[in-house]
């Protein structure tokens, strides 16, 4: 990708993160990132919110295994117009619950244009429940997870490119009215990724997963008052497999790499973007333990690591061992940081004082 800058997005979902932590609310950093970038490599949880997706379209939707197996080296990503989606929806669904998720899909597809492959019951309720840590993070178990898999390949094999799976998680209620004041982590968010790293894993396809829900969490999320800014998109209207088609519609296809591609540092013989051609990582502060920010110092890619972004983790640069990261105070400043990048000034000499140059 010769003269492409290209940025990557990072916010890990379900910690708490002050600005990503919720539906779609980091989708202007995103944004403001992709109006200096060329392309902004992100997540779905990034972007994703309920009925919306508002990311520009030179923001590269890519589900968060994929995107780790990204950052090692192991796959690229080659752009697309369009995908075809298969729909797999939870089987232990109420009928209210299913209503939403067809109208749903039937508004992508008579507004936004959304190719939709087929839509895919499980034959049995698929099992999965959030699981809330210490640190007040949220985690995900899944104990049925057979049925989703069948549906996932019949899908594959009636021509779906990308996969948008909604299941129905079990939380705790008081889990969710704490979100929805602010004071806690998304509930949802730790059960999803597991759903969604699954699918990746086993199918090497596009995947998102969008929460289902029940006729009692849609009444409570529709009639919860007023809530968190960050957390109206929500209580307006739960159909978040809304955001999950907008994204897949045109989310990146994974290239395999092999030994040599990456011994040699490039994208195969099919092209697309590799994890070689990322410019900069942009990060909570907080959150250094995973493998985007591992494999950037790995591979020597920058990181700018923002403290105002705020998360219920405690993995800093300085505890993890990484050297060398930018900080930056909020997004205001990474804007400024990427755009001096990109230009191809050293940010360092945007600063004063100007220091001495070592000599040896």
């Amino acid at each position: 990708m010769a003269n492409q800058f290209i940025v990557a997005h990072i916010v890990p979902t379900g910690v708490k993160a002050d600005i990503g932590g919720y539906v779609g609310d980091a989708t202007p950093a995103t944004n403001m990132m992709a109006s200096i970038a060329d392309r902004v490599i992100s997540h779905p949880n990034v972007v994703n919110g309920v009925a919306l997706n508002v990311a520009k379209r030179n923001v590269l939707y890519v589900e968060g295994y994929s995107l780790d197996k990204f950052f090692k080296g192991e796959v690229a990503l080659r752009e697309v117009e369009r995908n075809r989606i298969g729909v797999v929806l939870d089987k232990g669904m109420e009928k209210e619950s299913y209503d939403l998720a067809i109208n749903t899909i039937n508004a992508m597809r008579t507004v936004a244009g959304v190719e939709i492959a087929g839509v895919f019951k499980t034959k049995e309720a698929v099992e999965a429940r959030a699981v809330k840590t210490r640190s007040g993070s949220f985690v995900g178990e899944i104990t049925n997870e057979e049925p989703l898999l069948e549906a996932c390949q019949l899908a594959i094999s009636k021509g779906a490119q990308a996969l948008a799976i909604s299941l129905s998680i079990k939380i705790n209620m008081k889990d969710l009215k704490a979100y929805f004041q602010g004071k806690g982590a998304n509930p949802y968010g730790g059960t999803e990724a597991i759903i969604s790293h699954l699918i990746s894993a086993k199918f090497g396809v596009p995947a998102a997963h969008a929460p289902l829900l029940s006729k009692y969490e849609i009444y409570k999320e529709t009639h919860s008052g007023r809530v968190d800014p960050r957390a109206a998109a929500e209580a307006i209207g739960p159909a978040y497999l809304g955001c999950v088609l907008q994204g897949l519609d045109r989310a990146p296809r994974l290239i395999p790499l092999s030994r040599d591609d990456i011994s040699l540092h490039r994208a195969g013989a099919e092209g697309g973007i590799s994890v070689w051609d990322v410019d900069a990582v942009v990060m909570p502060y907080t959150c250094m333990g995973g493998i985007p920010a591992l494999a950037a110092q790995k591979w020597k890619i920058p990181i700018i690591a923002v403290k105002e972004n705020t998360t219920v983790m405690k993995a800093t640069p300085e505890k993890v061992g990484l050297k060398g990261v930018i900080a930056a105070q909020n997004y205001w400043e990474v804007g400024g940081i990427l755009a001096a990048m990109k230009e191809g000034i050293d940010p360092a000499e945007l600063r004063r004082p100007v220091s001495q140059i070592s000599t040896k």
